[in-house]
């Protein structure tokens, strides 16, 4: 495992920073102010991707034969980490985990029709595998996939789905046989979101996380819309969700937030006009801080060389996400102490410090602990994958 970059890296890293403060216009900024998903700003988010995928961006670490640059993940994690530090919008789901699953297991026919326009930026995808009553025991869902003739009619519902509003297609977990054992019986459909029959509604979480409700009712896709064969979902999940956890775990956010509040407490003066950065619990603050996101990074350098080597295994993956995620709150909860009150000021507020993220971020903390599957199942995976221990008894 390499920690230094290299010369090349290091060019490409300075090329992608300045090419993404070309990207972000001011009045884009002013379009994502209330998320990248946001209703007003959908049209915005996909006309940057397309720009990305235009501009050759969005298959840094894909294959050459396929139409990417045919780097290592090290260099896909540069262009991510970048673009996480600009406030870029990226479709970190479908390049980064539902993208490469299509192009290793998809047929001919789906990579052909699918892959360049991911890759352009023109595709997107949406991830539908929790259910109301099948949320981190996945293996329980209940959305049913019938075969009839030529096609597959699903019905059924899923919960918490992210960023519907962009999305081209639902990357789609059913079950195809339930007279099977329940890990054995699931398919994955590549469902278009504007079939007839599909239907979402929009929900406000915490931190205006953009989620849905998305309801099928006889919905028909063609059976080549089936991803990896039928009955084999279960491996397709565990694959894609062991590379969306590694794409979660960008140590950008905290980072941005740790320089705006080291600026702040330079600048700012404590009660006998001393700089807040020379008090000792500040100063404490901020190295503690410093040192969990050095270590975040070691985590997911150690992935990326995992990926790149084709061993990424499932306990490293949910430990870099258990780590990161919640890095993400207690980094800010750290930081906030620091601040103090002016923390909880958002971004109209002239007063407001490193722009409102704290505001905007409160809820975001408790949301990352659950997105890509939540902590505590994570924790169990790593004790039974990572260290040979027993299941926990549920």
């Amino acid at each position: 495992m390499h920690l230094a970059e290299t010369e090349a890296q290091a060019t490409m890293r300075a090329r992608l920073r300045a090419y993404f403060a070309e990207v972000m216009t001011p009045e884009l900024r002013h379009r994502f102010r209330n998320g990248y998903y946001a209703e007003d700003a959908t049209d915005a988010y996909r006309s940057v991707v397309r720009r990305l995928g235009e501009d050759g961006w969005l298959g840094i670490g894909w294959p050459k034969e396929i139409g990417g640059q045919g780097l290592s993940m090290v260099e896909q994690a540069i262009f991510s980490d970048e673009a996480a530090q600009a406030d870029v919008p990226l479709p970190l789901l479908t390049i980064n985990s539902v993208g490469p699953a299509i192009a290793a297991h998809g047929t001919r026919e789906q990579r052909e029709s699918l892959v360049p326009g991911i890759l352009r930026g023109e595709i997107h995808f949406a991830i539908g595998y929790s259910e109301p009553e099948a949320g981190t025991d996945l293996a329980s869902l209940t959305t049913r996939a019938v075969r009839d003739g030529g096609e597959y009619v699903i019905n059924g519902q899923k919960l918490w789905i992210g960023m519907m509003e962009a999305a081209d297609y639902i990357w789609l977990a059913v079950r195809t046989d339930p007279d099977a054992p329940r890990h054995r019986g699931i398919s994955v459909l590549i469902v278009p979101r504007n079939a007839p029959g599909v239907s979402s509604t929009r929900l406000r979480t915490l931190g205006d996380h953009s989620v849905a409700a998305v309801g099928f009712d006889d919905v028909r896709v063609p059976v080549e819309n089936c991803i990896g064969g039928e009955n084999n979902g279960w491996a397709m999940i565990t694959g894609q969700l062991n590379t969306e956890r590694v794409a979660l775990v960008s140590t950008a956010p905290v980072e941005q937030v740790l320089a705006e509040v080291r600026r702040w407490a330079a600048e700012a003066r404590s009660g006998d006009g001393s700089p807040m950065l020379d008090d000792p619990a500040v100063r404490q603050a901020l190295a503690r801080v410093r040192a969990e996101v050095e270590f975040q990074r070691l985590l997911n350098a150690k992935l990326a060389t995992a990926v790149d080597a084709g061993r990424l295994e499932p306990a490293e993956a949910s430990a870099a996400k258990v780590y990161g995620s919640e890095l993400f709150g207690r980094g800010r909860r750290l930081l906030y102490e620091v601040v103090g009150l002016d923390a909880g000021l958002d971004g109209n507020s002239p007063d407001a410090v490193a722009g409102g993220a704290f505001a905007k971020g409160a809820g975001s903390a408790n949301v990352m602990t659950f997105i890509g599957g939540a902590n505590e199942i994570q924790r169990d995976l790593i004790a039974q994958l990572g260290l040979g221990l027993p299941r926990a008894p549920r």
